[in-house]
């Protein structure tokens, strides 16, 4: 029960544990900033006095506090490390390193809550549990299960209590977003609570595990054609929010194949096609392709795993993205910045002639090279740079899609040292460009954009009557709102206490030099005993606002 407290009351323990691990590993500075001195123990805010650090040092810092603070702070630093257009490359390599790897859940307390969650169906549907986990994360552990069937499945299972430990988190990364913004610790390209709202969005859709297999089902759908691709099937009567029960499956792991496999050149190529259909076509694509989530089954087909993340990305996008691709592969200076600024957010001090010049510098690079020579993952890294350089925001699936590509590439030349995505990416953006500017493609868009044209209108207009409406019933009203004043109202909150402490302090200290003066009795050492107990007062509370002053960092 917290009886409606303050967050900061309430998670007093948690926000404790928070500035500990940030002074201990040397980001004193920034509890300083967030005002936090209050959650260390007293000996600690009298101790830091170390230079803040900058650079490679600063990322490494924040990483190991990211990954020592626990799940939400790992999942937080995992997103931001798709963040290329508001971090520097250091940064983002760092973030890169978060592991989210841990121990095995107590078996017991695994099983109990599986028991809870199947009810009825446990002992039925689901025979056995396996009681050592095959995979173990933060958030969820996995486990094999015997089926009613004897069939052998994978459930993938949420550990007990994390909900509430993330909520926490959450409610705490919220409070200092908004503390951090108010006191602009920030450049103006980085907006915290914007961050935050954008995470929470996130993990909130990992927490549920029916959002993941509802992305696993759209996958296997949107491949249903393809006899070489497909994901696992989902047991989804067993499946609930915190539980999924999925087909097994029982292949090699593409990290574990290499270029002796028999069907190399063909697998190479199969998953390089596979994500392009996923992004140019589906707009709906796997963001995290790395080798272990992707089983060779059978002779030469391809079954992806692990669904978590998903990245999704709109017709009118999905047609900038091809264009963006054939722009950069073919040089066309004008289209690319076109596309860019269509896709991204300019800065306020944008200066378009240095952008054309540095974009124009950038494609030099790669003038006269061979298609054979490039790496994509480079162009992408110099590509990030620049949109980081000139402060453009880009939509956080423009990077996933950017490192699944990358990943991609890696993965093809391990499997065949010739693989050359750019050219498999060149043949396919090409077949999409001519596909779209057939006659009734173009005619299937002008009409949609005829409808959204439309659809416009009729809003504007009906926004428009209901202002005129409420002018002419004189009920107009404009609502101001005060927000993020939690802390002021703290900080005012200490002041004026401090102020009321130190005039009872003074009238004590003067009551009792008048008391003393006197004849009163009793006496003691030959003073009035009244005297000596205001003075006595008055030293202890003197001593204690001192103490506080001293505690709260700020003197």
């Amino acid at each position: 029960m917290d009886f409606n407290l303050p967050k900061h009351y309430r998670h007093f323990q948690r926000y404790s544990e928070i500035a500990q691990i940030f002074v201990k590993n040397g980001l004193g500075f920034i509890i300083s900033q967030l005002d936090l001195n209050r959650y260390l123990p007293f000996s600690k805010r009298l101790s830091s006095t170390e230079e803040p650090p900058s650079g490679k040092r600063l990322a490494v810092r924040v990483r190991q506090v990211l990954q020592e603070l626990g799940p939400a702070y790992i999942k937080l630093g995992q997103l931001l490390s798709t963040r290329a257009d508001l971090f520097p490359p250091i940064f983002i390599y760092e973030m890169r390193k978060l592991q989210d790897k841990v121990p095995a859940e107590n078996f017991e307390l695994v099983e109990e809550f599986v028991k809870k969650e199947l009810g009825s169906k446990y002992g039925t549907e689901i025979i056995s549990i396996e009681s050592e986990a095959v995979a173990a994360a933060s958030i969820a552990e996995t486990h094999r299960v015997v089926l009613k069937n004897n069939k052998t499945a994978i459930m993938k299972v949420k550990r007990p209590g994390i909900d509430k430990k993330i909520g926490i988190d959450l409610e705490i990364m919220e409070s200092l977003a908004h503390l951090a913004e108010e006191r602009k610790l920030f450049s103006s390209l980085i907006r915290p609570v914007e961050i935050i709202r954008e995470f929470k969005r996130t993990i909130k859709d990992e927490l549920n595990f029916k959002g993941e297999m509802a992305n696993i089902i759209r996958f296997r759908s949107d491949f249903a054609d393809n006899p070489y691709i497909t994901a696992p099937y989902v047991y989804a009567n067993l499946s609930t929010v915190n539980l999924l029960v999925m087909e097994e499956i029982k292949g090699t792991k593409l990290n574990e194949v290499g270029p002796d496999h028999p069907h190399n050149k063909f697998i190479a190529e199969l998953g390089a096609k596979t994500l392009m259909r996923q992004v140019l076509i589906n707009g709906f694509f796997h963001a995290d392709p790395h080798p272990g989530n992707i089983f060779i089954t059978g002779e030469k087909n391809i079954t992806y795993v692990d669904f978590g993340m998903v990245g999704r990305i709109t017709e009118e996008d999905r047609d900038l993205m091809a264009l963006l691709f054939y722009a950069l592969l073919n040089k066309k200076l004008n289209m690319l910045m076109d596309i860019i600024l269509i896709l991204g957010d300019k800065p306020d001090q944008f200066n378009r002639r240095r952008f054309r010049l540095d974009i124009e510098k950038l494609l030099d690079r790669y003038y006269g090279s061979d298609l054979s020579e490039l790496e994509i993952k480079a162009i992408f890294e110099d590509l990030q740079y620049f949109i980081y350089e000139h402060q453009i925001r880009m939509p956080q699936d423009f990077f996933l899609l950017f490192r699944a590509i990358a990943v991609s590439e890696g993965v093809g030349r391990d499997l065949d040292p010739d693989f050359n995505v750019i050219e498999v990416g060149q043949k396919f953006i090409s077949e999409i460009i001519k596909d779209r500017v057939q006659a009734e493609k173009i005619l299937d868009r002008l009409g949609s954009e005829i409808w959204k044209l439309g659809r416009k209108k009729y809003e504007i207009n009906s926004k428009l009557k209901a202002i005129l409406d409420k002018v002419v019933k004189d009920e107009l009203a404009i609502n101001f709102k005060h927000t993020n004043l939690d802390n002021l109202i703290y900080r005012l909150d200490v002041v004026s206490n401090r102020l009321a402490i130190s005039l009872i302090i003074s009238s004590l200290i003067i009551g009792s030099t008048l008391l003393i003066q006197t004849n009163m009795e009793p006496r003691v050492f030959n003073i009035p005993l009244l005297g000596l107990i205001g003075y006595t007062i008055a030293g202890v509370l003197g001593l204690l606002l001192v103490i506080s002053i001293l505690r709260s960092g700020k003197y």
